[in-house]
């Protein structure tokens, strides 16, 4: 084999090499740090590293089988997967481009009531050591969700209490969520969901209750993370999801 050729397979072997490497350490940034290996914020930190190894390495292996003369079938798998993983790298970076270019505000906790959100109790001793507080943000957090959530508000239906909790439960249930409490009489339900990946837990309280004048009940959903400042508009996602199944 030529020296060119040798260098050919080189470039596409620790190409490959480098983009697998890139592509565990994204993966591993988060999973770790649900396995308890390190801090989230060094999870986060690996992953600018591995998408780049990713990317390079792809490319590496890229030129390296577009030079080969003679491609054999297992340097064509290993190239072709280290483009593979560049691909998916960089459609990644594209994806959280996008989120974060959609200017979501810097907070965590998203009520369809503001002047009295629904309370965690059942959930409040699970997030104990969360960074942020079962208590609700406050006004200030109110008056930003105004301005960057305004479709989010309570939902009235004219079913009467017992059919409109049975509503709103069957949906909570058909939800990705876990469910901590059912309380009838006080027409409270808590869940939460375990995000993928770095596995950050976000709480869930819905409300019902008859409407003051009880011409029908009001249905009232909350959602907060238990860390972070932001939460690239999880929270509102969630509660316009759960809206979008009680509809249903």
């Amino acid at each position: 084999m030529s020296s060119s050729g040798k260098l050919n397979f080189a470039l596409v072997k620790w190409g490959t090499v480098l983009s697998v490497i890139g592509a565990l350490m994204v993966i591993l940034s988060g999973y770790a740090y649900q396995w308890g290996w390190w801090h989230f914020s060094f999870g986060f930190s690996l992953i600018p590293w591995g998408t780049g190894g990713a990317i390079v390495g792809g490319l590496i292996a890229a030129i390296g089988l577009f030079r080969m003369s003679e491609k054999t079938k297992n340097y064509v798998i290993a190239g072709t997967l280290g483009i593979v993983l560049a691909l998916a790298a960089l459609g990644n970076i594209a994806y959280w481009y996008n989120e974060v270019q959609q200017g979501y505000p810097p907070i965590h906790d998203i009520s369809t009531d503001l002047e009295d959100p629904p309370e965690f109790n059942a959930i409040a001793p699970l997030r104990a050591d969360a960074p942020n507080p079962v208590e609700y943000a406050g006004e200030e957090t109110a008056e930003i969700q105004r301005s960057f959530y305004p479709d989010l508000e309570s939902v009235t239906v004219g079913f009467e209490y017992d059919e409109a909790y049975n509503r709103a439960l069957e949906a909570a249930r058909d939800m990705p969520w876990e469910i901590v409490d059912e309380n009838r009489e006080q027409g409270r339900i808590e869940a939460f969901e375990k995000l993928a990946w770095f596995g950050f837990i976000d709480d869930v309280v819905i409300r019902v209750d008859t409407t003051s004048d009880g011409a029908g009940t009001k249905i009232d959903i909350r959602s907060k993370s238990r860390i972070g400042r932001g939460d690239l508009g999880v929270n509102a996602k969630r509660i316009r999801a759960y809206l979008k199944e009680l509809e249903n």
